[in-house]
């Protein structure tokens, strides 16, 4: 939650540095226009000879480009909107969850960072009940802490961004990952990292259960 608040609070930041951007840039435009209208009235009220009757008129130092468009800030203020309907849905979804105690009440799936649900079809990333993931496996604990982007990125997972920045692909599924490439990894957890993750999925989760002695 706190992560999301940062993020929504730099996006708000930065809408901010455009609209200031953009009133400083059509300031400046207005004071080139006033004096453009002020250096013709006095070539006017001088009558100058026919050599100097043409107005040189600098270029503007301005970059067209600099100007931020009204589509810009009707998308940026989009996104906005959508992440705050993401934050809102975790909150809710959270909250709910915070309220189950018993094993077999039934957990409200959690939107991960891009909004994604995972269904009941989705047996690998779904889980049902309160009691299911307090047994939750390594193999699916590992699973769903990729999807909840609580883990950092796998060897594989480096070796596919490393081929879309070169071009050799153009997208990959970060989810799509083997169970014996899931099984390598698990050996570089110890019992207690293991714990630490299952914890970490539990607070994204908003449940209440925990592994391990004195974790918050």
């Amino acid at each position: 939650m706190t992560n999301d608040i940062e993020i929504l609070k730099k996006q708000v930041d930065d809408l901010h540095a455009i609209l200031k951007k953009q009133s400083l840039l059509i300031s400046k435009t207005g004071e080139s226009v006033m004096q453009l209208q002020l250096d013709k009235q006095r070539a006017d009220v001088k009558k100058f000879d026919d050599n100097f009757s043409t107005l040189k008129v600098k270029e503007s130092a301005i970059d067209p480009t600099d100007f931020a468009t009204n589509g810009d800030l009707v998308e940026l203020v989009g996104e906005l909107q959508g992440e705050l309907s993401h934050i809102e849905e975790r909150a809710i979804r959270r909250t709910i969850n915070s309220t189950k105690t018993d094993s077999n009440d039934t957990l409200a799936p959690m939107p991960n960072l891009d909004g994604d649900i995972p269904t009941l079809k989705e047996k690998h990333l779904f889980v049902a009940t309160l009691g299911k993931f307090e047994n939750i496996g390594d193999e699916q604990l590992y699973r769903l802490a990729k999807f909840y982007e609580r883990l950092p990125p796998a060897m594989k997972e480096e070796e596919d961004f490393a081929k879309i920045v070169s071009g050799k692909v153009e997208e990959i599924n970060i989810n799509e990952i083997s169970d014996a490439e899931i099984r390598e990894e698990l050996k570089k957890y110890s019992k207690e990292e293991l714990n630490e993750i299952f914890n970490e999925v539990a607070r994204y989760l908003g449940v209440r259960c925990r592994r391990g002695a004195n974790i918050w």
